[in-house]
């Protein structure tokens, strides 16, 4: 619900009798309207969904929430944790596997658990999730149902999503010697272009860029610097690329790595994680990004079926031990003495 509040200025110059006027017509309508009325209507129970499905991942978690309504103040409801979550010997939680034409190939049903969640509005008592084992459940090929069968109620909640297929980079990956650049030899910064192959379902993608480094002091500590880059949204192009300039790489370093007269560091190897996700993904970051004009009013996007929410599919993969070349850090070193890299 958004609250407007319109500020009236009043002239100086304002006739004092209007004013009186006008202050006596308020308290008469604020003093005749006594009848008491709740604003609340009737209490309807509303599940709340929230799953990402990806096979690369060991485990599986759907959150299952319900909203709330009453009139104790927000902020004291939301802290009860009977107000946000099911009981779970009330929920019955399954997945199943689905062929092409819609028949159940396999099902595998949910179990709640405890997760850790750091103190905040909503309660930690009890932050309930619902879990299952990937195993070789989930295939890319395969459509998956997501149902919620509430046994008090009888009420049922359901949504279906795709997988996001693999993710093929560019070859020079396959390549033990390949190494990445980012100092020319003719003391120039250079730039490295990532390439991939559109994945199938995908609508986003997103890089992270993980630079890893040693620490000598006291003690011997390995530490990393991370760049999240935009996130491109697939155009029908099934060519796929991220560039990274030198000029950002040397400031990555540059702004997130201390200078110290105390320690030595040593460069070590780069990893990439894609991240990448669906349209109702999509669709869901974007509606649920801070407005910025006058109006914040925004829809609501849902694609739960008796409820709302979201269930479908995002796919992370991560290229490790990425090598850099003797160029890139020697002018590390060079170019960045104040951090006390050593070459080599």
């Amino acid at each position: 619900m958004q609250i407007y509040k319109y500020v009236i200025k009043i002239s100086k110059f304002a006739d004092m009798k209007k004013i009186t006027f006008l202050f006596l017509l308020s308290s008469i309508l604020f003093s005749s309207c006594e009848t008491d009325f709740n604003v609340n209507a009737d209490w309807k129970e509303v599940t709340v969904v929230y799953g990402l499905l990806d096979q690369n991942e060991h485990k599986q978690y759907i959150r299952i929430n319900k909203a709330f309504l009453g009139n104790e103040n927000a902020y004291v409801m939301a802290s009860v944790t009977d107000s946000i979550n099911y009981n779970p010997n009330n929920l019955e939680v399954k997945i199943e596997k689905l062929s092409a034409s819609g028949d159940v190939l396999e099902t595998k049903i949910l179990t709640d658990t405890i997760m850790f969640k750091e103190d905040g509005l909503f309660s930690v008592e009890e932050n309930i999730i619902y879990v299952f084992d990937t195993d070789n459940f989930l295939n890319k090929e395969k459509e998956y149902k997501l149902t919620i069968t509430n046994l008090v109620s009888g009420d049922i909640i359901s949504s279906q999503t795709k997988l996001i297929h693999n993710l093929s980079l560019m070859s020079a990956f396959n390549n033990p010697s390949y190494k990445m650049g980012f100092y020319s030899q003719t003391g120039d910064f250079s730039n490295t272009t990532i390439e991939w192959t559109h994945s199938k379902n995908a609508a986003i993608y997103q890089m992270t860029l993980f630079v890893s480094y040693t620490e000598y002091g006291a003690d011997t500590i390995v530490k990393t610097v991370q760049k999240v880059y935009p996130i491109i949204e697939y155009d029908g192009n099934p060519n796929m690329s991220q560039q990274i300039t030198g000029e950002e790489f040397f400031n990555l370093l540059a702004y997130n790595i201390p200078s110290s007269t105390t320690v030595n560091r040593r460069i070590n190897n780069l990893d990439i994680l894609f991240s990448v996700g669906t349209a109702d993904l999509n669709t869901y970051i974007n509606l649920n990004e801070p407005p910025t004009g006058i109006v914040q009013e925004r829809d609501l996007f849902t694609n739960i079926d008796g409820g709302i929410g979201l269930f479908t599919a995002r796919y992370n993969k991560m290229q490790e031990n990425i090598f850099l070349t003797t160029t890139t850090k020697e002018a590390i070193a060079t170019h960045l003495d104040s951090l006390n890299f050593i070459f080599p």
